[in-house]
C-alpha cells in the first residue's frame, strides 16, 4: 500500500481558491481521457440508488459533467459544489444544479454567512481527494454525513510523475486502504484506464 504526499508545508497551493481562480473550464465529459471514468462513477451511483439512495451531492463537481449523467437516473435528486469560477458556465450549459462553495473549508470567505452544505445519501468525489490538504480528514467527516461514497483518483502517479495540480497520489492498494481507514467499507473498486473508481458504504 502506497500513499505519496506531493507537497511541502501545511496547505498545498493546488487546494486553494487562488490557484483555481483563473484556470480554464475542464469539460471532462467531452474528453476521451476522462469520459469513461465518469460513466463508471455514474454506474456506481446507480448501484447506490438500487440500495435505496435518493439524493446525491457531487463535491468538486467541476463543470457538471458527471452531474448531468447522475440527474438522468430516475428518482434521484442531484446537486454539486465547486469553487472554480470557470466551471459555472458549464452548470448553465448542462442544466445542472450546483453552488459556488468550498465544502472542504467551512471557514472560507466563499462560505461565510451560508448555511452548512447538504450532502445527501451519496457523496461523490471524483478526482478531488488528490487536490485536498487533508483527504483523510475529509473522508472521516463525510462518513457520518452520507450512506454511500463514490470517488476516483489516478492509480499510476508518484513523485516525479504526477499532475502538477495534485497534492497526493495513491497506488491501487493505497487508495482503498485510505478509504477503509476512514471508516468506509468498499463495495466496488475498479480501474478505468489510469483511474481507479470506488463505491463504498
Amino acid at each position: 500500500m502506497t500513499e505519496y504526499r506531493l507537497f511541502k508545508g501545511l496547505v498545498p497551493e493546488v487546494s486553494t481558491f487562488e490557484y483555481h481562480r483563473n484556470r480554464p473550464r475542464a469539460p471532462h465529459l467531452e474528453q476521451d481521457f476522462h469520459r469513461w471514468r465518469l460513466y463508471k462513477a455514474r454506474d456506481f451511483v446507480a448501484l447506490a440508488v438500487l440500495q435505496g439512495a435518493r439524493s446525491v451531492s457531487d463535491l468538486g463537481c467541476g463543470d457538471g459533467g458527471l452531474l448531468s449523467l447522475v440527474q438522468e437516473i430516475p428518482g434521484v435528486r442531484a446537486w454539486g459544489y465547486d469553487f472554480h469560477p470557470a466551471s459555472q458556465q458549464g452548470w448553465r450549459d448542462r442544466g445542472v444544479t450546483a453552488y459556488a462553495r468550498n465544502v472542504f473549508e467551512p471557514d472560507s470567505p466563499l462560505n461565510r454567512g451560508l448555511p452548512d452544505a447538504e450532502f445527501g445519501d451519496v457523496v461523490v468525489m471524483t478526482e478531488v481527494l488528490e487536490h485536498l490538504a487533508d483527504p483523510h480528514g475529509a473522508l472521516r467527516r463525510l462518513r457520518d454525513r452520507a450512506d454511500h461514497l463514490v470517488c476516483s483518483s489516478p492509480w499510476n502517479e508518484r513523485p516525479g510523475m504526477h499532475s502538477d495540480c495534485h497534492a497526493w497520489a495513491w497506488d491501487i492498494d493505497g487508495y482503498p486502504r485510505m478509504i477503509e481507514d476512514a471508516g468506509w467499507t468498499i463495495d466496488r473498486h475498479e480501474s478505468v484506464g489510469m483511474f481507479q473508481v470506488v463505491l463504498a458504504h
